[in-house]
């Protein structure tokens, strides 16, 4: 008994160990509204939304429940997997655990989508969203963007119903419980949109194929100040509106960044200054308006951010962690600099090394000096820093600068939803070990990262000992 007694206290303990653990995971993706104090006043609730949505869910919701759990084991074991072996003793029965708890929590949330009403199209977005970090953890990168589109499709669904209930179209009973659910809480709604999209965003960086989401652009509710002379009030609102940055140039370059480098197919600077008739690329008429449409966007965004950040400084009251993550939304904001004016560039111009070398530095001077020191390596949702290292990793043609990116993505134990810093910077390594290959192309590296993961193990030049979850992403 006395056995019994001892497992099911050290069960219990496991189980209160991963919920903590998996609160740090979901519920506050760094650029979600949801912590904003910049707009719809009469309805926001300040704090993130692991507090306000997620815990008081796994209250009365199964599905839930059961997936915090099951996260809270894959984060652990994420944990243990860069600890010495013999402090990861407990990795093993972590990953158990988590198999266990996911399997109850993909079984609840079936069976709350069979039984459809407001409570458990809520849960079962949430339960999106933490299996998303789940799948993650565990290096399905597949399974994990499925979640996602599953859980945008119901946005979608829940748009699409509101839609015609405003436009007076008969609606079935499935329809009007959609509808109803959008009325009485649009607002969270909207916030848990907010997820899926930046989400979206990310992950179409990643693969560079254009949008891997539908639009969510029903439950958009717009930036909250567009006053450039204005500063930001908190960095959580700053994240905001780069995340519209980065939307609004991922529409212009199709999510092809990388293709879009240093061999640019639309020299920009050709025709900026010209009338809309004497435009050289008549067809790009509509891209170009997405381009200045992101320049403007942008150029807003490092106002607003230059005065807050210079607000900060002048402050007493600033703490640490304050200064740090401003100093981290202005080395994003030099990334985007960057490529900008790498595609304004001619483009027989060669790139400068300074303004990769600068951001190297911003970057490394970011990282080695973490608000908090970094005791556990670190899981966020967003994808900050790690595309920026890759970026300069990929295109500054300078191996020194090459060599010291791919180190500090070594470094920093960082993984920003898919993109993995370790796993990322052993791809890079990699990829300058094969150029040396006489089967290698150059040309290979203007595709996407899991492409590339892909076709360096399918030609057996992946130098790495450990596995490659971005190919998992290679239909």
């Amino acid at each position: 008994m006395s056995d019994d007694r001892t497992k099911l206290s050290c069960s219990k303990q496991l189980v209160e160990d991963a919920v903590v653990s998996s609160l740090g995971c979901v519920g506050n993706h760094p650029r979600s509204r949801r912590q904003s104090t910049g707009t719809s006043q009469e309805h926001q609730q300040k704090g993130p939304c692991s507090i306000i949505y997620i815990i008081p869910l796994g209250y009365y919701s199964d599905s839930v429940k059961h997936g915090l759990i099951a996260l809270g084991c894959a984060h652990r074991g994420f944990i243990s997997d860069y600890r010495e072996e013999d402090q990861a003793a407990g990795a093993q029965t972590y990953d158990v655990l988590a198999t266990q708890q996911f399997s109850k929590a993909m079984k609840f949330t079936t069976r709350d989508m069979e039984r459809l009403s407001s409570i458990t199209l809520r849960t079962s977005l949430v339960s999106c969203l933490i299996f998303i970090c789940f799948e993650i953890m565990q290096g399905s990168y597949d399974k994990a963007l499925q979640h996602l589109r599953s859980g945008s499709s119901i946005m979608v669904a829940l748009s699409k119903a509101a839609t015609d209930a405003q436009a007076g179209l008969p609606l079935s009973v499935h329809q009007r419980c959609l509808a109803e659910t959008v009325k009485d809480y649009y607002d969270q709604l909207c916030d848990l949109a907010d997820m899926f999209t930046c989400l979206g965003c990310d992950a179409a960086y990643l693969l560079e194929e254009g949008e891997v989401i539908p639009d969510l652009s029903y439950f958009f509710r717009g930036s909250s100040n567009k006053d450039a002379s204005k500063p930001y009030s908190s960095t959580t609102e700053a994240r905001y509106d780069l995340h519209l940055v980065d939307r609004a140039f991922g529409k212009a370059l199709r999510y092809n960044v990388r293709g879009s480098i240093p061999m640019n197919p639309i020299s920009w600077t050709s025709f900026l200054d010209l009338p809309e008739s004497m435009s050289p690329l008549r067809d790009d008429d509509l891209r170009l308006g997405e381009w200045l449409t992101a320049r403007h966007l942008f150029d807003v965004f490092s106002s607003r951010l230059a005065t807050y950040t210079e607000h900060l400084k002048s402050s007493s009251s600033t703490t640490r962690q304050q200064l740090w993550e401003a100093r981290l939304m202005s080395v994003m904001q030099k990334d985007w600099s960057v490529i900008i004016k790498c595609l304004e560039a001619p483009s027989s111009q060669p790139l400068d090394r300074q303004f990769f070398q600068d951001l190297l530095e911003d970057a490394e001077s970011l990282i080695y000096a973490e608000a908090e020191p970094m005791q556990y390596p670190v899981f966020t949702l967003g994808a900050d820093v790690i595309p920026r290292m890759s970026l300069i990793a990929g295109f500054s043609g300078e191996p020194d600068l090459q060599q010291r990116a791919i180190s500090l993505l070594y470094a920093m134990r960082r993984k920003e939803g898919m993109w993995d810093s370790r796993e990322i910077a052993s791809l890079l390594e990699s990829i300058l070990l094969a150029r040396e290959s006489s089967i290698w192309n150059m040309e290979y590296e203007r595709i996407s990262l899991p492409r590339i993961a892909g076709m360096l193990l399918s030609l057996k030049l992946y130098d790495g000992s450990s596995s490659l979850p971005l190919a998992t992403l290679v239909d």
